[in-house]
């Protein structure tokens, strides 16, 4: 079983967040350690370039998705055609932003055993489909 990582993960440690930087790293270094297996969707890191690009950081956004993508116990999910339909149906029932939807989505199809989010209203949203972990693993 893996544990899916949600975007804001990465952005923490990209940003070198105060608050939320530490907690995000350690997990990371055990992601890349393999002492955990992880996993998240391609959306992430067409986030993680344009919440850098639109943050003034465009000429560090490629060494940060290659940072993500050489974490040795990650995989970087690709969205499938069952994953676009279960995502839209998350739009549709749920109210959930389309990114966020792929994300559960992505999740929910791999076989995530918990989501890892520091988004609590995301959280509150997914909790009926999977257990979510706010950066504790």
């Amino acid at each position: 079983m893996s544990i899916y990582l949600d975007t804001n993960i990465f952005l923490n440690v990209i940003y070198k967040e105060q608050r939320f930087r530490s907690e995000s790293a350690e997990l990371l270094l055990k992601v890349h350690g393999e002492q955990v297996a992880a996993i998240t969707s391609a959306v992430t890191l067409l986030e993680v370039i344009l919440d850098m690009a639109d943050s003034g950081f465009p000429d560090q956004v490629e060494a940060a998705v290659a940072a993500i993508e050489d974490l040795r116990g990650l995989g970087v999910v690709p969205l499938g055609k069952a994953m676009v339909k279960t995502a839209a149906e998350h739009v549709l029932e749920d109210r959930i932003t389309i990114h966020d939807s792929y994300r559960l989505a992505t999740a929910l199809h791999s076989g995530a055993s918990l989501f890892v989010t520091r988004d609590a209203g995301l959280a509150k949203k997914i909790a009926k489909y999977m257990e979510v972990g706010r950066q504790e693993v």
